[in-house]
Order: structure tokens, then sequence, then C-alpha cells
């Protein structure tokens, strides 16, 4: 029948997959309806937009939410819903539980929100299949992240930068040579210095593409408190946090999982190395978060 549509057994007009997954349901010239997804325990934002008079409807179908009005944090559930509409600053929420909310805009914004975050996506699928020894590791460092922020009591936006800028946080890898990626033997100098340019590449790659923050805390979770490590050599406050955090989940990962030149090390022998380089390399409290992390949910013994 003319102008009657029909998408049955999971079919949609279009999908992306990030940190979390936008279905795109249906369209015209001035407004379209989303299918979002989130997992349980996952910092987002919704971003003041470029576009006049955008007006964005969130209605929760199942699950809940914590989100941040002002100074006060309101749980939102199965049932509840919101608009934002012509906000001036970010506001946060984060998922209590696995999430689906049917979001409405005024205007046209899918392709704008996540075309670029689909190229990234591809993109970081690529690079992690390039590096046979970290399958999964950015959404592990995404896991670790997410979970130290929490921990440590961060805010909601403080706590979306994170996931972001930790699941893309070695996407510049995808332009290092597997040779050099995937070398059974100790790397030399020159092919060292060709590894360290990844958080470059990873930092370019996101500028633009979200706000600024996100490139910059790429591009320095490889920074050490003591100046130590690169690509500018930062040293202690100079370091974001958000940077610090990832530095910590990134090489406890690096730690526990097998490598061409060495098998994984157990959680206890990777904790007591991230304890012994407190001060030097790693922030106390975030070494001490991950460790109670960890033994939380039975990783470690208390």
């Amino acid at each position: 029948m003319d102008g009657l549509f029909i998408y049955k057994d999971k079919k949609y007009i279009d999908q992306v997959r990030g940190t979390s997954i936008l279905s795109l349901l249906a369209r015209n010239d001035d407004m379209e309806i989303m299918l979002y997804e989130f997992t349980a325990e996952r910092p987002n934002s919704i971003t003041p937009g470029n576009t006049a008079n955008l007006m964005e409807f969130y209605y929760i179908l199942e699950g809940s939410i914590l989100i941040e009005d002002g100074n006060k944090t309101v749980k939102m559930q199965k049932g509840d819903y919101f608009y934002v509409h012509d906000i001036k600053e970010t506001v946060p929420f984060r998922t209590l539980t696995d999430t689906k909310i049917l979001y409405i805009t005024s205007q046209p914004v899918y392709n704008l929100l996540y075309t670029y975050t689909d190229e990234l996506r591809n993109l970081l699928d690529k690079s992690e299949q390039k590096d046979v020894y970290t399958y999964n590791h950015s959404n592990r460092v995404q896991d670790y992240s997410v979970k130290i922020a929490s921990k440590l009591g961060l805010s909601g936006e403080i706590n979306y930068t994170i996931a972001l800028a930790s699941l893309f946080h070695d996407v510049g890898k995808y332009f290092i040579p597997d040779e050099i990626l995937n070398k059974a033997s100790k790397l030399s100098d020159e092919e060292f210095n060709y590894i360290k340019k990844h958080s470059t590449y990873s930092s370019e790659l996101l500028h633009g593409k979200f706000i600024e923050d996100i490139s910059k805390i790429v591009e320095a979770h490889h920074e050490r408190l003591d100046g130590s490590g690169y690509p500018k050599g930062l040293k202690g406050d100079e370091i974001r946090i958000e940077a610090k955090i990832i530095a910590v989940a990134d090489s406890y990962d690096a730690m526990t999982s097998d490598r061409a030149y060495r098998n994984a090390m157990s959680p206890e022998e990777a904790m007591s190395e991230l304890k012994i380089c407190i001060g030097t390399f790693y922030d106390k409290e975030i070494v001490l978060a991950l460790e109670k992390i960890l033994i939380e949910e039975k990783v470690l013994n208390n």
C-alpha cells in the first residue's frame, strides 16, 4: 500500500554499533525516529547540537538510567521520558541496567551523530585484527577504565569521555606495520619509535569527530607521572585524569594478555607490577581503585 512502510524481524533502515547501538527506524525531512540500545553501567551524555531549534525526545522502553539535572541526579526507568531543546551544556547520564530508549529528533541527526563512529569502529576492528595478541583489548580497557572512573566517583561527563577515549585509544595501530606489531623478539629502537606513533595517530583520527577532549586524552594515554612517557613527556598534573586512568587499565590488560615474546602475567603479578610503579608511572588512587574492583569481582584475593 502506498505510504505504508513495514519492518519486521529486527530490520532497520540503518544501524551502527559503537559504544552503543543506534538503529534508524523511520525518517522524513523534518524528523527521525531511532532505537538506542546501551549495556549496563555505561556512561553517556547528550551534547548541545549545532542546529537551531533541535528537540531530542527520549522514551525508556526497557531498563533504567541515572540522569544529571544540575546538582541532582534523577533515576528514570521503563515508561519515563525526557526531552531536551536548545541545551547549552552537556547532560550526562549513566545506564544502571541494559537499556533501550526510543529516540526521536525534530531534525535529522543520525548521519551527523554516527557515520564517523561507524568508520572508527571498523578501523578499530581492523587494527585489532592486525595485532593478533590484543584481540578485544580496547573493549577490556574501556571496561576497566569506566569501572575505575566510577569507583573514584568522577562526574558523569568524565565517565563519558573515558568510555569513548578508552575504546578508541589504540585505533591508530592500524597504521603500524604488522611485522612490528607482531614481532616475536625485542623491538629495535627504530621499531619502538614507530610503535610510539600510534597514540598520535589515534589522536589525529579522533580530532574533530568528538569533543576535543577525546583526542587529547587518547594522545596522552602513554604519558607517565615522571615524564618518561610519550609523545610529549608530560609529568604529574600535566596529564589529565582520564589519560592516567586509561594508562593503568591499558597496562594491566597488556600485562595479563599473552604476547609473542612472553606469556601473560597472572592478575596478582600484574597488580604487583602496577604497585611498584606507583608515583613514577601510575597514580596511586587509580591503581588502588583497580585493585578494589578486581577484589570485588573475585579476580584477586582480598
